[in-house]
């Protein structure tokens, strides 16, 4: 239910900070540092209630682990919204659905207890499925923003894994509440924002993409501790399928056989994975 609940946030939570940075032209330097302070503090309210943290943090290699997930969290964030906020939303889905893919790798690579064959295999299979459903000739060439995507999928992957042993000990909320408000004084110290010049429209826009943001990572952490990194991952290959519908939905683009033959293969990978790799 984690990794399906983690899809879905995410799916809409992609046409929503698109909407905030396209259609309503909210710069960076005020959409980025706000949506930070909103993440903190709607994942602050579970904190009384689901956080915690083991004495263990304070060990030297977890300390090292937490000062690389924070560095590894800027960088993506850096890179990911500006190449979200310049691509076209297929541009976009062509890119990072490569995400999915790369932190199986990882994973599989670094962690013995995701090495479940079954499971390995039908992510595999699904996230090439999803791959070729999106080749085209003409995407071959990368645009700036495209390369800026590129590097917020790679860094972004190997943040998922440092936060995978994180998790032992951090919960998932209070590890998110710690990396958020650390990224809030980060960024806000970075772009100084006019916080008063945004439109109070923009504002509640804004909470709404970090609700989403929030319910969306939580949800994954869950996930990870419950499911693994793998299966979890497996999962998170529907949500640029999912903001394909979304995009046909509300900007009216056709459906291809080819997507609904990549829906059907990784459906059949998630039940396979689901009967056979637990």
């Amino acid at each position: 239910m984690f990794p399906l609940i983690a899809t879905v946030s995410q799916a809409i939570g992609v046409f929503v900070d698109k909407i905030i940075l396209t259609r309503k032209q909210v710069t960076l330097h005020v959409y980025i540092p706000i949506l930070f302070l909103f993440l903190c503090l709607t994942v602050g309210v579970l904190f009384p209630f689901l956080g915690w943290v083991n004495a263990d943090f304070f060990k030297p290699l977890y300390l090292l682990l937490f000062l690389a997930m924070i560095v590894a969290a800027i960088i993506w964030n850096l890179f990911y919204y500006k190449g979200l906020q310049s691509e076209k939303i297929h541009e976009y889905e062509l890119i990072v659905m490569f995400q999915p893919l790369l932190t199986i790798i990882l994973a599989t690579l670094l962690f013995k207890g995701e090495r479940n064959i079954h499971i390995v295999i039908a992510s595999v299979i699904a996230a090439l499925a999803l791959i070729i459903s999106h080749i085209r000739k003409q995407h071959f060439e990368l645009s700036p923003g495209a390369w800026s995507l590129v590097w917020a999928v790679i860094f972004m992957s190997i943040e998922l894994i440092i936060l995978k042993e994180l998790l032992n000990v951090f919960s998932p909320v209070a590890l998110y509440f710690f990396r958020t408000g650390i990224l809030f004084i980060f960024f806000f110290l970075y772009y100084r924002p006019q916080v008063n010049k945004i439109a109070p429209a923009n504002l509640y826009l804004i909470l709404a993409s970090a609700a989403l943001g929030t319910v969306q990572m939580v949800a994954k952490f869950y996930g990870f501790e419950a499911y693994g990194v793998v299966y979890t991952s497996l999962i998170l290959i529907l949500s640029p399928l999912l903001v394909y519908a979304l995009s046909m939905f509300l900007l009216h683009e056709r459906l291809k056989l080819r997507t609904v033959v990549s829906f059907l293969v990784i459906l059949g990978c998630i039940v396979y994975a689901t009967t056979f790799g637990k």
